[in-house]
């Protein structure tokens, strides 16, 4: 007598696992592929250069428009209280680390040029007074911070991504614009020629 198999009773179980599995992988694909595709954009995206400062919001010859912004106490920060001195508008949070990697070297000019005609308002983009506050705190720094909480001045100037950078003159033309870290040597070189 000859021993017959047993029926394999896991073969509907296993194929239905094969099944699941080649969907998984199906989704895992499109998934990689989508992600891919949102890199790409978005790596064409930050290198589209900024809009040059003609472009930008302004009162009078290549003049940043004036505006107005809570302070981290609740005191208004008005763009023409600072008319006559160079100032350095930075857009940055507290969640950006190239913003976080410059900021010590922002504040360190603004200190040693402070008393020269130079101010530093630093644009913390839709983050709460507290978080940001904590922060500056934290950090020590003592440049002005404004609030930007609904990102209504980004959208004006047309900023795009986190760190920017404005710097302008005396009579509140834009001389310099930046999107990425500003290093100390550029602040010397831009600035100092302004102060």
């Amino acid at each position: 007598m000859t021993k017959r198999a047993k029926p394999r009773r896991n073969r509907p179980e296993a194929q239905k696992s094969k099944k699941w599995l080649y969907i998984n992988i199906a989704l895992a694909v499109g998934l990689m592929a989508i992600a891919a595709g949102v890199l790409l954009w978005a790596g064409q995206e930050s290198t589209k250069p900024l809009p040059t400062p003609d472009r930008y919001a302004r009162q009078r010859d290549n003049a940043m428009e004036n505006f107005t912004l809570k302070s981290l106490d609740g005191a208004d920060i008005n763009l023409r209280d600072y008319d006559g001195q160079v100032v350095l508008l930075n857009f940055w949070a507290t969640w950006c680390p190239p913003c976080t990697a410059e900021l010590p070297d922002i504040d360190a000019f603004y200190n040693a040029h402070k008393d020269e005609g130079f101010v530093v308002i630093a644009v913390n983009a839709q983050e709460d007074a507290q978080t940001v506050d904590a922060f500056i705190k934290a950090k020590g720094f003592s440049f002005p911070v404004a609030l930007d909480s609904k990102a209504s001045l980004m959208q004006r100037y047309s900023v795009r991504g986190l760190p920017t950078t404005f710097i302008l003159d005396r009579d509140g033309v834009i001389r310099h614009t930046q999107s990425g870290v500003i290093t100390q040597q550029q602040l010397e070189d831009i600035i100092g020629p302004l102060l």
